[in-house]
């Protein structure tokens, strides 16, 4: 009777060889997938002051810049918080493009004539999963935010 083929040498000797070629197609395969989705991730870039593009609230659509990251309009664009000492409004994004890592976010508030009646600014940290929940604070009141307009920065 003739032995199993893993009891020889020979086939003990193939094994060992499949288990290497096996172990190193996972490895490149790891490194490949590292290299093409997670590394890009990681490398947001920052706010240039010099260069800072604003949209209305009501009509921001996905930020290109930032990969895709989308204000949530629905309901409504923001939330107001009153508080003791003046006021805070809550933006809701969507990390489309699952950056990693923190980048400033500006807020403007401007009258009705357009003047510029207060700015916010606001460090933002990025995870690639769950919501994206981003808090603006100024000192007016919230009557001020329904007769003015309201400006997202990046």
């Amino acid at each position: 009777m003739k032995r199993p083929w893993l009891t020889t040498t020979t086939g003990q000797r193939w094994s060992i060889v499949f288990s290497v070629v096996i172990s190193a197609v996972m490895v490149v395969s790891l490194f490949s997938y590292w290299i093409l989705q997670a590394a890009p991730r990681v490398q947001i870039t920052q706010l240039d002051p010099n260069q800072i593009e604003y949209c209305y609230l009501e009509q921001c659509t996905p930020i290109d810049k930032l990969a895709g990251l989308e204000l949530v309009t629905t309901p409504e664009p923001y939330s107001v918080i009153v508080g003791e000492w003046g006021t805070s409004i809550q933006l809701r994004f969507v990390n489309r493009g699952r950056l990693e890592g923190t980048r400033e976010l500006r807020l403007l508030l401007r009258s009705d004539k357009g003047k510029i009646i207060e700015g916010m600014r606001q460090e933002v940290t990025f995870m690639p999963k769950g919501p994206v929940l981003v808090e603006f604070f100024f000192t007016g009141f919230p009557e001020e935010l329904q007769s003015g307009t309201l400006q997202l920065g990046w």
